[in-house]
């Protein structure tokens, strides 16, 4: 199968993709997420951290990390219901280095939790740990959608 369509111009190239940054700043104004969800995204990173550094010492852990397993899957669902646009904050380039901080945060919360409890067996690290991840969430997540929308209306 041969593709016969006449290659665009240079004009014409140039047009359609200051057609597409137009279309892109247009969204600007509606990136947001609902007050909600990153409150309910850090609860369920405390879940995961108190889940599984207690996982093998307290009865409840284990039900705490099903528990997070399932905010993490019900969250996408949830946010999709809202919107039929989505722009991914995390992968967008945009809030890339946010996003990595983010997370690298959250995994050294984790490691730091697994890593202290195992050498200490106190709990109150693990629960430290928890709520660090909650206060990260809160305040990362509006951050990086702050800083997507900017590369978003500065679109080019």
């Amino acid at each position: 199968m041969t593709h016969e369509s006449v290659r665009p111009g240079p004009d014409q190239a140039h047009d359609a993709l200051l057609a597409v940054a137009a279309s892109q700043r247009s969204l600007a104004p509606f990136i947001g997420s609902p007050r909600w969800l990153y409150a309910v995204q850090g609860l369920g990173m405390g879940l995961f951290i108190v889940g599984l550094a207690l996982y093998g010492s307290r009865s409840w852990a284990a039900p705490a990390l099903a528990a997070s397993i399932v905010v993490f899957c019900v969250l996408p669902v949830l946010q999709s219901r809202r919107s039929r646009v989505i722009m991914d904050v995390y992968t967008h380039r945009g809030s890339r280095v946010a996003a990595a901080v983010y997370l690298g945060t959250f995994a050294v919360l984790v490691a730091a939790a697994l890593a202290w409890h195992a050498a200490t067996g106190v709990d109150w690290l693990v629960y430290l740990m928890a709520v660090m991840a909650f206060v990260l969430s809160l305040v990362c997540g509006p951050a990086m959608e702050r800083k997507l929308a900017a590369s978003v209306r500065g679109a080019r």
